[in-house]
């Protein structure tokens, strides 16, 4: 462990710093939902450590994009954005940026081309001058993939591939890209994940990357020991594997996830790890856009950690045929099922797939229902069995 990890008491942050980050925390979506942080009574709260002179500050800002991911960082005067939420957050995006004093965008991460990531990219494109946009090759025949790469060639940008250990400067920061390796057919496993460092601490982006796509980090050689991690898949059970959290080590997580989505997040598997581990939890479902600043050394927040521990999971006895898939009869009834879902990892197979005949009987799910319904329910398929 570093001398930066030894866990000090929490104590709220006046002055000027205090004031400006109250205000951050008023200043995001207006309605987005009762229960949300405003900024009237949580005051700044800062890890107590030595305060490095001389850096300029740092700002993440995690926005509350509902079901989706957007994060905006800041130092001195360059911004980058990782991913822009559905398509029906674009123009709140743009003001929340116009509000905070951002002109334009040295990076943007389009960290893959699922609609909840890249959805209001085309209008972050179009209304900012964007110096980098870091993404895959990967492409998707959807009309939100369509509408980013159509802004791009009007605006005569040029997409550049993210490269395993390739390095950018942004102000004071550098960031450092861990995945993928490389890619395949299924697109969260394509994310393109990185580590932000800002003089002693150090953030952990990894867009929707699942446990496959996490090993592949891992083997990067890179250190992944980081004080803030933005919690993949939000927070799904299929990411946050024990070996990613180990490696990484993070005093805190970050959830982007919409209040009562209907895929469950975030799921009780990764809340668990995360309180078995002692990592604070913040949720933008919870508390809204959340705010984290680093001067090099210590980190101040805009609120408190969350403390409901509350998964997004129905119950049992509360979960509806809509949220929770149920076997199709013929399948049970006679093994003809077109597809066996693990209910722990929720990827799909084909039946004959090798990882059918090593689940645990408790988790196999066999369905005749179609791959779209299965997606739709939170399902992925498998990498192995392409179904």
């Amino acid at each position: 462990m570093r001398g930066r990890r030894r866990k000090g008491k929490i104590a709220v942050m006046g002055g000027i710093t205090g004031l400006l980050l109250t205000v951050i925390a008023m200043g995001f979506f207006p309605d987005s939902g009762e229960g949300r942080n405003t900024g009237e009574s949580t005051g700044a709260y800062v890890e107590s450590q030595d305060i490095r002179d001389g850096k300029e500050e740092l700002e993440v800002h995690f926005l509350d994009v509902g079901q989706g991911d957007c994060t905006l960082i800041r130092c001195g005067d360059e911004a980058m954005l990782i991913d822009a939420g559905d398509n029906e957050q674009g123009t709140k995006i743009q003001s929340y940026l116009q509000n905070h004093g951002v002109d334009d965008l040295k990076y943007v991460v389009c960290t893959h081309p699922d609609e909840d990531h890249i959805g209001g990219i085309d209008v972050i494109l179009y209304k900012f001058d964007c110096d980098t946009i870091l993404m895959t090759e990967e492409e998707k025949d959807t009309d939100t993939y369509r509408d980013v790469v159509n802004t791009m060639a009007d605006k005569g940008y040029q997409r550049t591939l993210p490269v395993t250990g390739q390095q950018y400067s942004l102000g004071d920061a550098i960031f450092t890209i861990v995945g993928p390796a490389s890619t395949g057919s299924d697109s969260n496993n394509n994310s393109i994940s990185l580590v932000l460092e800002h003089g002693e601490n150090r953030f952990l982006f990894t867009g929707d990357a699942e446990e496959e796509e996490e090993e592949d980090i891992l083997g990067s050689g890179i250190s992944l020991d980081v004080d803030i991690y933005k919690a993949g898949h939000h927070g799904s059970r299929t990411s946050s594997s024990e070996n990613l959290l180990a490696a990484a080590s993070p005093l805190y997580a970050v959830i982007s996830c919409g209040e009562g989505n209907s895929y469950g997040h975030p799921h009780a598997e990764t809340l668990n790890h995360f309180r078995s581990m002692g990592v604070k939890v913040y949720r933008t479902d919870e508390q809204g856009s959340i705010v984290v600043t680093s001067d090099g050394s210590a980190l101040s927040w805009n609120c408190s950690p969350s403390e409901s521990w509350q998964a997004g999971e129905p119950t049992v006895s509360a979960a509806s045929p809509e949220t929770v898939p149920e076997p199709e009869s013929e399948a049970e009834a006679t093994g003809t099922a077109d597809y066996v879902c693990n209910t722990n990892t929720m990827k799909f197979h084909l039946p004959d797939c090798s990882s059918v005949a090593q689940m645990e009987e408790e988790n196999k799910l066999p369905t005749n229902a179609a791959k779209e319904e299965l997606m739709n329910q939170g399902y992925a398929p498998c990498n192995k069995c392409n179904p």
